[in-house]
C-alpha cells in the first residue's frame, strides 16, 4: 500500500497556516484531505471493481460532504454514484487534487497515478446515492486528554452514517502520532512531551477495541484502519512507524486490512448493482 508513505511525505513538507509552515495544525483540514486522497488512491489501485466503476464513469467522490439524514453530518470523504446528468460547471478530477493538496509523490506513485482511471469530484448538488463514507481522524498530542473527544466523535459519525438516508459502507481511518515530542501550532516555543510508546498505544488500543464494527453492532463501522507516524511538528521528516505500537499486519485495524475490507464490501454490495 502506498497511501501511508505518501501521507508521511506530504506531512513532512507541511502547509502554510498564518505566518508559519506547519506539518500539522489542528485548525486546518489539510492533513485530513491528504489522508482521504491516499485512501482513495489505494482503493483505485487495489480494488478491481472499484477501479472498473471509476473507468466507466459510474462513481464520483466528494471531500467534506454533508451526509443527509435526521442529524446531518459532515463526512471527510464520500464515494457516490455518479448522477445521470450533472449540473454545469468545471470539476476537478482525482489527479488534479495533487498540486491543490500539496501531495508529494515519488516516481513510482506518479506513474501509478497516471495509469489510474480519471475519477471526478462531484459538486454538492450532483451527489446522489452515497456508497461509501470515510471519517478521517488524527491524534497528534495530548493523547490521554484527547481520548474522550476522539471516541465520541468517531462513535457518533459511524452511527449517523449508518442512520443516514443512504446507509453507506462506512470506514474510520485514524492517524496516531508516536513521536516523543510535539511542537504545538499555537506557539513555536511550546513543546509537548510524550511518554512513548505508551501514549500512542492507548489511542491505538481504544480505536482498535472500543470502536464498534458491523460485526458486533448494527450501526458500527464496516472497516477501521490505523496508521502510526512520528511527527514532531518541528520541520524534521515525518516517518511511518511499522512496528509497535502500530497495528500488526494480521490485526483487523491495520491500514492494509482496512483497504481490503472496503474493497470486499464494495464489491459484494455494489459489484452487480451499478
Amino acid at each position: 500500500m502506498l497511501g501511508p508513505i505518501i501521507l508521511a511525505n506530504t506531512l513532512t513538507k507541511g502547509t502554510k497556516k498564518g505566518k508559519h509552515i506547519w506539518q500539522y495544525h489542528s485548525r486546518s483540514d489539510s492533513h485530513s484531505k491528504v489522508a482521504c486522497w491516499t485512501v482513495l488512491f489505494d482503493l483505485l489501485r487495489e480494488c478491481d471493481i472499484f477501479r472498473k466503476h471509476a473507468a466507466e464513469g459510474k462513481i464520483g467522490f466528494r471531500v467534506n460532504h454533508i451526509l443527509a439524514g435526521k442529524l446531518p453530518k459532515a463526512l471527510d470523504l464520500v464515494i457516490c454514484q455518479a448522477p445521470a446528468t450533472r449540473a454545469k460547471g468545471r470539476r476537478k478530477d482525482f489527479a488534479q487534487l495533487v498540486p491543490l493538496y500539496g501531495i508529494q509523490l515519488d516516481a513510482v506513485s506518479e506513474a501509478t497515478l497516471a495509469a489510474l482511471p480519471m475519477l471526478e469530484e462531484e459538486r454538492r448538488d450532483d451527489v446522489s446515492q452515497v456508497l461509501l463514507a470515510l471519517e478521517s481522524k488524527a491524534c497528534m498530542t495530548e493523547h490521554s486528554k484527547s481520548l474522550p473527544r476522539l471516541f465520541a466523535e468517531v462513535l457518533a459519525t459511524g452511527y449517523l452514517a449508518k442512520r443516514s438516508t443512504d446507509s453507506p459502507i462506512s470506514a474510520c481511518y485514524a492517524v496516531v502520532n508516536a513521536a516523543d515530542s510535539f511542537v504545538t501550532p499555537s506557539s513555536k516555543e511550546k513543546v509537548n512531551r510524550h511518554q512513548q510508546p505508551h501514549d500512542a498505544k492507548i489511542v491505538v488500543d481504544m480505536i482498535g477495541t472500543a470502536i464498534p464494527t458491523v460485526d458486533e453492532f448494527a450501526f458500527g463501522y464496516d472497516a477501521v484502519g490505523i496508521v502510526v507516524i512520528k511527527c514532531q511538528n518541528d520541520g524534521t521528516p515525518v516517518t511511518l512507524i511499522e512496528g509497535a505500537p502500530a497495528p500488526r499486519v494480521t490485526d483487523p485495524h491495520n491500514y492494509e486490512r482496512m483497504i481490503r475490507a472496503l474493497c470486499s464490501k464494495y464489491g459484494s454490495r455494489f459489484g452487480n448493482t451499478l
